[in-house]
């Protein structure tokens, strides 16, 4: 029976996974994805982030392969089960009997750092945009879009962080936002004029006009109902994440897991971190999710060796 079976490979469960290697506990990693890194290696591998300890700024994708380096120099690091998706976990004499897509572990906690679990894009919402191919959810590869023209359609901080990027390259960048203020840090919405990014609000895109790529994105005032038309070469969509929703067998609040300020769940040795788990004065963030790793990581081994003496340091 394994000491812990931890749920998701994005930047909280790498870090809870090597926090387990240091404890010296024997467990695995499952990853339903293809490869690891969550949304971060998914969605915005080239964004750079600015608000993590130790770094000015390093890239989301960078973040992930330290993350990977680091686990790698344990000496027994955990095996990450890439493809291999949670299904169920149910209680067992000992601990639970967690069955995957491709098979059963027994094991004596369970550790879930899913984030928004399986996720997608949320679209645009007009018709045949499926059928474009140069509509782009996750950017991974700027150096593509040098010389292009190029529209960002959403609001928050990724969605800016992105026009600010391309604006380095491109040739003209567009950033559409529906509403007239933006969502993201006022320094970033302030960067977007010093970077030269043309800023379009409140517009929502009414039509996407093309064959096989769209060519030109016609849209629409919010408020005068005024068309507007804008040719580019390739269009961003930042609109956010939808998400599947989960059937772990937990007390939840909306749908996020509420846990304890062990990080453990209404289900005995089955813990929360990171963006799936919901407590008082909860915030959303990946140096908050580390935190929440060691406490949490810190609680199972004390679970497992109940009589070991755990440093608080290593």
């Amino acid at each position: 029976m394994k000491d812990i079976v931890i749920v998701g490979a994005g930047p909280i469960g790498l870090y809870a996974a090597n926090l387990a290697s240091l404890h010296e506990l024997d467990g695995v990693v499952l990853e339903g994805q293809e490869s690891i890194g969550g949304q971060l290696s998914a969605l915005y591998p080239e964004k750079d982030i600015i608000d993590l300890p130790g770094f000015k700024k390093i890239t989301a994708q960078g973040f992930i392969d330290a993350l990977k380096e680091q686990m790698n120099s344990r000496v027994h690091p955990l095996p990450i089960n890439l493809a291999e998706e949670l299904k169920e976990f149910q209680p067992i004499e000992g601990g639970y009997l967690v069955t995957t897509s491709k098979g059963t572990i027994e094991t004596k906690t369970i550790l879930l750092t899913t984030g928004m679990g399986v996720f997608s894009p949320r679209k645009i919402g007009v018709e045949n945009e499926d059928t474009f191919t140069n509509i782009i959810y996750s950017l991974k590869d700027k150096s593509q879009y040098k010389d292009k023209t190029v529209a960002i359609l959403g609001g928050g901080d990724s969605a800016v962080d992105w026009a600010l990027m391309l604006s380095e390259i491109a040739k003209k960048v567009y950033i559409v936002h529906r509403r007239n203020e933006f969502r993201a840090q006022s320094s970033s919405v302030e960067a977007l004029d010093q970077k030269g990014v043309i800023k379009l609000t409140p517009y929502v895109v009414n039509r996407l006009i093309g064959e096989k790529e769209v060519s030109t994105l016609e849209l629409q005032d919010v408020n005068t109902k005024e068309l507007k038309t804008l040719d580019v070469d390739a269009v961003f969509v930042n609109y956010g994440m939808v998400s599947a929703p989960t059937s772990f067998p937990v007390e939840k609040v909306g749908p996020n897991i509420k846990v304890n300020s062990f990080y453990m769940s209404s289900m005995e040795n089955v813990f929360a971190i990171g963006n799936i788990a919901y407590y008082d004065g909860k915030v959303k963030n990946i140096t908050s999710g580390l935190g929440e790793a060691v406490t949490a990581i810190t609680k199972i081994d004390q679970i497992i060796h109940p009589n070991k003496n755990i440093p608080i340091h290593y």
